[in-house]
């Protein structure tokens, strides 16, 4: 049985966006070791490399889910190792996809209110307890202009550095709590109570939150290790489907006494408690250190939104656009900043101000976003940027995709390499940059495959070949807007060497 943790926060902390940075990318292309070949072919095509991947269209919908939006006043959060969350705000995670750690939480939580609890993560690669104090955040009008420098993934909301792998637990749980506030809505946490049976591919859960008690089902068919939420035309590795059913928004809503719920974060709720299930039946045959999440364009953003808000071992993020993995500052920079004039494309890019509302796994946002949406301009008032969530995935796996800006420029896809660029930066201060790859390639939309680097990524994560050939962040300069030589000027001001201790 898992307990809940929780505290409250009358207003979260601000979290500075982190930018990743790893040794060579100042040159004008980055490991360019590939070119888009690989997998080519229409959405379901198979790929080959080190490691089975399939691709294919539609699937189970289901996102990554954490922790939820409760309570007032600042909270402290203790966690134990790295990996290990339970902040206020959002946070569930994980660091590392094969053990599971603890966390506690002090403070008086509630079940309703403008902050946010968080939830237990899974594994740790540095022992020793850590408490995390999130800021206070203020309203998103009263937010100043940082500029369009993408915020720095080392240095707290207030100011202070971070040095060590165990505060990067702190800064992460910042950054979620900033995401939930100004982006993304309430984030529910994990249940007051969890229990659950496994009987064969039927996975039956109950969740007691203050004294009411739901109950919600999942289920896991086909073969193989890996067992895959395909949101719709997703790169996987070759395994099990997860279904996570339908109803459960509603449910999780009266569970918390929630108005609104992001239907990405609800399904990203359920993920998290299917792992709970499994965790707690070890003999059911089904191992959840080797589940994958993956979705192509809207549903990318679905991927993303599930791989940032729960502990899910691996994400294939594919061609997610605006409102995914995407900087805001770039993409408002082409839109109506200095870039315009770098801008070679009839369409805009998809920007916050006109992101869709309803598009296949949306909505993205919340009315939380509301003010950013309505003066574009303000993204640049954000503390915390795309390539900021990228990072908190970190150390777990991450494969991310987008297409080449010249052909599918209304993506934004100089934006959104350069959120995975600047988020590689974490993981190698980690020591983890073999657990994160980025390919910029060129084809048909959600048609082009794996070029390789997924496949390699799944070797290592599902059969444990630590000698794969991972960590590969390929950007031609051909494929984007501007070259990568000039990225670092233009929204890099921190060290991309940094290494935590």
């Amino acid at each position: 049985m898992r307990l809940r943790e929780t505290f409250s926060i009358a207003a979260l902390p601000i979290v500075a966006l982190l930018p990743l940075s790893f040794g060579a990318c100042s040159s004008s292309t980055t490991q360019a070791t590939t070119d888009g070949g690989g997998g080519t072919g229409g959405m379901g095509s198979t790929t080959s490399g080190a490691g089975p991947v399939s691709s294919t269209t539609g699937g189970s919908t289901t996102s990554a889910a954490t922790s939820a939006t409760v309570g007032s006043s600042t909270s402290t959060v203790s966690t134990s190792g790295m990996g290990t969350v339970g902040s206020t705000s959002v946070g569930s995670t994980s660091a590392g996809p094969a053990t599971t750690g603890s966390n506690t939480v002090a403070g008086a939580g509630g079940t309703t209110g403008s902050g946010t609890t968080g939830t237990t993560g899974t594994t740790g690669t540095t022992g020793g307890n850590v408490d995390c104090v999130l800021p206070e955040l203020p309203d998103a009008g009263s937010l100043p202009d940082l500029g369009m420098k993408l915020p720095d993934p080392f240095t707290f909301f207030d100011g202070t550095k971070v040095t060590t792998k165990a505060q990067w637990e702190c800064r992460r749980q910042e950054i979620l709590a900033m995401a939930a506030k100004y982006l993304y809505g309430p984030i529910p946490g994990d249940c007051d109570e969890v229990t659950g049976s496994v009987n064969g591919g039927n996975v039956s859960i109950s969740c007691t939150v203050g004294g009411t008690t739901e109950s919600f089902s999942a289920t896991i068919s086909g073969s193989g290790e890996a067992i895959n939420v395909n949101l719709s035309a997703g790169i996987l590795p070759q395994g099990k489907t997860l279904n996570l059913g339908s109803g459960n928004e509603g449910k999780i809503r009266s569970l918390y006494g929630l108005q609104e719920l992001n239907p990405n974060i609800a399904n990203g709720w359920m993920i998290n408690r299917v792992m709970d299930v499994l965790e707690q039946n070890p003999d059911s045959g089904h191992d959840q250190t080797k589940m994958a999440v993956s979705g192509c364009s809207g549903c990318g953003k679905g991927a993303f939104l599930a791989g940032v808000f729960s502990r899910i071992p691996i994400v294939v993020i594919v061609e997610s656009g605006g409102g995914g993995g995407t900087s805001w500052r770039m993409t408002e920079w082409f839109s109506h900043g200095d870039g315009q004039s770098r801008w070679n494309c009839g369409d805009r890019p998809q920007g916050i101000d006109v992101l869709e509302d309803n598009g296949i796994c949306g909505p993205w946002v919340t009315s939380a976003a509301q003010s950013f949406r309505s003066n574009p301009a303000t993204v640049n008032n954000m503390p915390f940027d795309q390539h900021l969530l990228l990072a908190t995935i970190a150390p777990r796996y991450l494969v991310h995709f987008t297409n080449d800006q010249k052909q599918w420029c209304w993506l934004a896809g100089t934006s959104e390499a350069l959120a995975s660029w600047a988020a590689h930066s974490v993981y190698s201060a980690l020591g983890v940059p073999e657990n994160h790859s980025f390919e910029i390639y060129g084809g048909g939309h959600c048609g082009v495959g794996d070029t390789g680097i997924a496949a390699a990524m799944f070797d290592r994560a599902i059969n444990g070949n630590m000698s794969a050939d991972t960590g590969k962040i390929n950007i031609q300069d051909s494929r984007v807007m501007i070259p990568v030589s000039e990225w670092k000027d233009l929204f890099i001001d921190w060290d991309m060497d940094t290494v935590l201790e």
